[in-house]
């Protein structure tokens, strides 16, 4: 099988030749594999894609990877560089950071309610990951799991908002709220729409903020599962598997990630992997967990043992793709990334 057959017949609920091994490697440990700063691939979608490219020819035996959230020049409406950061204000009235060698935060939202028109106006992140996706070479596309995001409408709003905000939105303002994610649905399903032209093999939910680390499970069922569902629904329609992403725990809220019909959940080094298998392991396929400080160090023969122990928990009846817990981070030394695929290699068959 090829890597992309091998990663969508797992998200699939099918049983392929062996676990995949897709660790979450996006802009920072590529940018750091093709010897870039993490801030250009951030802003330069280009950039990016030769980062990941680069990243795959240093290790041509994982399964994919990932194309997560940056900025382009569609959406940037004033750029300022001073002592090797950006400060960078962009559509939905956004002032973002961006360090040298680090990805891109917001720093200022200047939308504060709920109601305000933009939310139902501005797109600010969809143009940099079909930029980038595109620019991937074909060959590369056909043959990889090329993860690229979507972010979710919950998530949308919390960078629009800002997280405070948006937490006090739920308790405070939740009709308010609901309408505010409401909107950026139809922003979520025409991303995918362009999406489906550049035939990805997953599409990947970015909904980091809908983390049990932050919200609750009944929070999680009202804000953000059923607008999930929608996307989820979306992505199916265009004939393509989904992974949903949520930060940190989720052990509140893993029966819920179900009901959106999501193909797949990444679950991070927080979730019990055995745990997670009994419980939901037959209806969606898990994508996880090495710690990612543990990845950065521990040995590659600690590495490579941690590896085979998460196949043990996790390949029984397929619906597994071993994975870093989240994103792998810039000082990553790859003979990690080695390790793991030497285990998947080794223990994985079925």
């Amino acid at each position: 099988m090829t890597p992309r057959e091998r990663s969508v017949a797992a998200l699939e609920g099918k049983i392929p030749d062996r676990v995949p091994c897709v660790p979450l490697i996006d802009t920072s440990y590529a940018a750091a594999v093709a010897g870039m700063p993490v801030s250009e691939c951030f802003i330069n979608p280009e950039a990016y894609a030769h980062a990941l490219t680069a990243t795959l020819d240093r290790h041509p035996d994982i399964d994919g990877l990932s194309i997560n959230i940056g900025l382009s020049d569609e959406v940037i409406e004033d750029c300022v560089k001073k002592d090797g950061a950006y400060r960078i204000r962009t559509t939905g009235g956004l002032t973002w950071m961006v360090p040298e060698n680090d990805i891109g935060s917001i720093e200022a939202c200047d939308i504060t309610s709920t109601d305000d028109p933009r939310i139902a106006t501005d797109e600010y992140l969809m143009r940099a990951c079909l930029r980038t996706l595109r620019a991937i070479p074909e060959r590369i596309r056909r043959n990889y799991l090329i993860n690229t995001t979507v972010t979710g409408p919950y998530s949308q709003v919390a960078f629009l908002l800002g997280v405070n905000q948006l937490m006090l939105a739920t308790i405070d303002d939740p009709d308010g709220l609901e309408s505010a994610i409401r909107q950026r649905v139809p922003f979520a399903l025409r991303w995918v729409e362009e999406l489906a032209a550049l035939d990805p093999a997953c599409v990947w939910i970015g909904e980091g903020f809908a983390s049990n680390s932050l919200v609750s499970a009944e929070t999680y069922r009202r804000f953000v599962m059923p607008y999930e569902r929608q996307v989820v629904e979306k992505i199916h329609s265009i004939g393509k598997t989904s992974l949903l992403h949520i930060c940190g725990r989720l052990n509140e809220s893993l029966e819920s990630t179900v009901e959106t019909g999501a193909d797949g959940i990444e679950i991070d080094w927080q979730v019990d992997v055995a745990d997670a298998k009994q419980r939901v392991g037959r209806e969606i396929t898990l994508k996880g967990n090495l710690n990612t400080g543990d990845i950065i160090r521990l040995s590659p023969d600690a590495i490579y043992q941690r590896t085979r122990e998460v196949i043990a928990q996790g390949r029984a009846g397929g619906r597994f793709i071993l994975s870093s817990g989240c994103c792998l981070g810039r000082d990553t030394p790859p003979d990690r990334v080695d390790a793991m695929v030497r285990a998947c290699e080794d223990f994985g068959a079925y």
